[in-house]
């Protein structure tokens, strides 16, 4: 079973990292993922929220994310060093199988796992 928390927690920080590296604010990281939301856009209010833990993304919204920001499920999905892996993810995270990972799988394996 998976900790409550830990995929919210580490998409929340891997959505911000990949923003910040574009150097995008979170108002215009919410304006730019308007096309792929059916043309709403996200106040930086909606965005600050999703990546401070406070509202949970669908998975529409990783998706759409993932699109605008060109990084792959697999990026804002995975643990990274400041998030480390925990021992009950290490099968999964742990092993360089999960980059070869589909996107459509990851998303199959990410919605199992939320629906537990």
């Amino acid at each position: 079973m998976v900790p409550d928390g830990f995929m919210s927690h580490t998409v929340a920080a891997n959505l911000r990292r990949a923003r910040r590296s574009r150097g995008w604010s979170q108002a215009e990281l919410g304006q730019r993922v308007a096309p792929l939301l059916d043309g709403v856009s996200l106040t930086q209010a909606q965005v600050s929220a999703l990546e401070l833990e406070r509202t949970h993304l669908t998975i529409d919204m990783l998706v759409a994310f993932a699109i605008t920001l060109g990084v792959s499920l697999v990026d804002l999905v995975s643990p990274t060093p400041e998030i480390p892996v925990p021992t009950w993810a290490f099968a999964a995270f742990g092993t360089p199988s999960l980059v070869a990972v589909s996107d459509g799988e990851l998303i199959a394996e990410v919605s199992r796992r939320l629906r537990l």
